[in-house]
């Protein structure tokens, strides 16, 4: 009878606990990530005198901040994005060629935690939001300026991805994880060109809950 009743209290005491570090986990959080983005240009990739614009294809610091809240299984956030500007010079002669580039994005991104109680938790995402998109270009001959032109676009985006979250504590996780975006299409040097453009994101980050 005494074992039975100390099986049975360890067993109560074990479920408190456990509820105890689910209700830690469950709640509103913010989040911080950083990491590294590549664009990739597809389409017309014209910029002025029809010049490749994959030249952008670098990689770039990314950095963002979120807020969320989980509840089991599922985390709901809102996230902003702000990526470096991309920018490079040709020059040819005398004549030298500027671009630059920029994006930002507002997402409202979900997750799926797959194990969402233990050390390690492997997750997947997806979001749907806006990008702002700049891309500007000058074309110089010497120290005058030959051409200069403009294209700013705001463009429906959305993202999918996955990566693992580890845990340091119930309400403190440190997550790695990758996305990609497609941010819809901007327009080239001439107004006519249509460049699609897509990115890659690896990042590293934290979150709390509260």
């Amino acid at each position: 009878m005494n074992k039975l009743l100390l099986s049975a209290s360890a067993l109560a005491i074990g479920m408190v606990a456990a509820s105890q570090a689910m209700a830690d986990c469950n709640g509103l959080y913010l989040a911080a990530r950083g990491g590294v983005v590549k664009h990739k240009f597809e389409g017309s990739n014209h910029g002025g005198n029809g010049n490749s614009l994959n030249d952008f294809n670098k990689n770039k610091f990314m950095m963002s901040g979120a807020l969320g809240y989980r509840y089991n299984y599922f985390r709901g956030e809102l996230e902003y994005v702000w990526r470096a500007k991309n920018k490079y010079n040709k020059t040819q002669g005398s004549f030298n060629e500027h671009y630059t580039f920029k994006s930002q994005s507002y997402m409202l991104n979900g997750y799926i935690d797959l194990a969402p109680y233990s050390w390690f938790t492997p997750y997947v995402g997806a979001g749907i939001g806006y990008t702002k998109l700049k891309l500007n270009g000058r074309d110089y001959m010497g120290s005058a300026t030959l051409t200069s032109w403009r294209s700013n676009k705001t463009n429906f985006t959305w993202s999918v991805g996955g990566g693992l979250s580890i845990k340091v504590t119930n309400r403190f996780n440190v997550d790695a994880g990758y996305r990609y975006y497609d941010m819809g299409h901007i327009k080239g040097y001439t107004g006519g060109e249509k460049n699609d453009i897509t990115a890659q994101e690896v990042y590293g980050g934290i979150r709390y809950v509260f």
